[in-house]
């Protein structure tokens, strides 16, 4: 059994299996803990995502979500590709932080990484359709 953190199942050396979008501005993440188990991160009002790296068996350094007030305009310069000193890399900052938004960080021991700023994170055991 995995440790959770913040309901977070610990995906230390899990697996990232792949991602979808849905009309209704929904992301779900679909990943495995290292021992296999499977679950569904659905992420809810989705502003903007950024996933690169994605590769064959792509491993799990670890996932962190944090609230608008641990952003920074290097995040949002980083998930709208952006100069981290760009009036709208603050402006998006000051936006996220007015709305309450979350930003879903994936780090990598090998392959995808990436940034997803939303509203709600909901998990679920198994693959979501």
């Amino acid at each position: 059994m995995t440790e959770k953190t913040m309901g977070i199942p610990n995906f230390h050396d899990g697996f990232f299996d792949g991602f979808r979008i849905t009309a209704d501005k929904a992301v779900h993440l679909f990943l495995r803990t290292s021992d296999q188990a499977a679950y569904t991160l659905v992420l809810t009002g989705v502003r903007a995502m950024r996933i690169s790296g994605v590769m064959a068996g792509n491993i799990i350094l670890d996932i962190v979500v944090r609230g608008a007030e641990q952003m920074s305009a290097a995040d949002m310069g980083e998930i709208y590709g952006l100069p981290s000193d760009a009036s709208q890399a603050l402006a998006s900052l000051a936006s996220a932080r007015e709305k309450h938004l979350q930003l879903l960080e994936l780090n990598p021991s090998y392959g995808a990484d990436g940034l997803i700023l939303f509203e709600k994170l909901e998990i679920a055991p198994g693959k979501v359709p």
